[in-house]
């Protein structure tokens, strides 16, 4: 009786594509479960051909097959991005192979990306560095607006891009106890993020989940790979993107302690940045022409209602560190204004 290994290779086999030919010896896998005991976590496992010192490929496949849902926009956007960047795709993109359902188990099947993975370099040594992160910040910067410029298309006449934060926001009050300052803030914010909506011309395909544990650089070229698309989507605005990076590098440059110490640390290294790094890396992604980008505060603030309630919403369940992104929220209601400064180093 097979396995469902043994049919996840003699799919792969078949595929006969140019370039992962059929080997006369059968591919081996290496399975990396991510997430601990999470059953909502996805299973990789790497597809080895004989001989090869680095894998051909890289399969995923949720713990629970109903989750198959975010493989298949995972792969649907991977698709689209390889059509919408040309040529440039191979140099920020895995290449999309297959979505299929081996055994009632959803599979995406990918090209692999050999690099360096940037979800090993969270360590105090790095980010106590300024120069190392400010270097990762303005690479990361160039390398997202490339994409999202190349993926920007025209809103037809009278189109609006289905969003769903109003929903976010209404499970984030209804998830978290909030103080009367707090939810003023949240309405003023959902009214000026409907205001921002009529000066968009185009939308993009943002990431989602734009952060340097997404990202690889690539052995041969150092470019920047995006991975992990499960959380992307069409936007007018890309603020998700822009501002996530800057809020969880500074998270992993934080001391490890409780969820609110940690939340008011991620924040202070926020305000340290602001005076260089946060301006080098807005100046470095550059002023938006075709779709939105809120005010950094603004922006932070979509970040952390996003990620504190992203799994309960995605999910049904509250992961361990949502607790930490209600914190921020929190510590950044209080965010000076931006100044005129700000916006001329933008």
């Amino acid at each position: 009786m097979t396995s469902f290994i043994d049919d996840l290779t003699a799919y792969t086999l078949s595929l006969h594509l140019e370039d992962y030919p059929p080997s006369v010896i059968p591919l081996q896998w290496t399975i990396l479960s991510n997430g601990g005991a999470d059953p909502h976590a996805t299973i990789i496992l790497f597809g080895f051909e004989g001989g090869k010192l680095f894998p051909s490929l890289v399969a995923k496949t949720p713990r629970l097959p109903e989750n198959g849902w975010a493989l298949q926009v995972e792969y649907e956007h991977l698709f689209d991005l390889w059509k919408l960047l040309g040529k440039k795709a191979a140099l920020h993109l895995a290449q999309p192979i297959a979505m299929v359902t081996l055994r009632d188990q959803p599979v995406m099947i990918t090209s692999y990306i050999q690099g360096k993975s940037l979800s090993q370099i969270s360590k105090k040594a790095f980010w106590d560095n300024q120069q190392h992160v400010l270097a990762l910040a303005v690479d990361a910067a160039h390398s997202l607006r490339d994409i999202l410029d190349q993926t920007a298309t025209p809103l037809a006449e009278g189109e609006r891009v289905p969003s769903d934060f109003s929903q976010r926001v209404a499970k984030f009050k209804q998830t978290y106890s909030l103080t009367e300052n707090e939810n003023r803030a949240l309405e003023a914010l959902l009214g000026r993020i409907e205001a921002n909506q009529v000066k968009v011309s185009h939308k993009v395909l943002i990431q989602g989940d734009f952060w340097h544990g997404n990202l690889i650089y690539e052995a041969h070229t150092n470019n920047l790979i995006f991975v992990d698309w499960q959380h992307s989507r069409w936007a007018t605005d890309a603020s998700l993107d822009v501002y996530f990076f800057l809020i969880a590098s500074a998270l992993a440059s934080a001391p490890k302690d409780s969820a609110d110490e940690m939340a008011k640390s991620t924040v202070n290294i926020l305000l340290n940045w602001r005076a260089e790094l946060i301006p080098v890396y807005l100046a470095a992604f550059g002023k938006p022409t075709k779709f939105t980008l809120l005010p950094i505060k603004d922006g932070m603030l979509v970040c952390c209602i996003e990620k504190a309630v992203r799994a309960c919403m995605d999910f049904g369940y509250n992961q361990a560190d949502d607790e930490i992104w209600r914190f921020i929220f929190t510590e950044l209601i209080n965010w000076p204004e931006e100044s005129r400064l700000d916006h001329d180093k933008r």
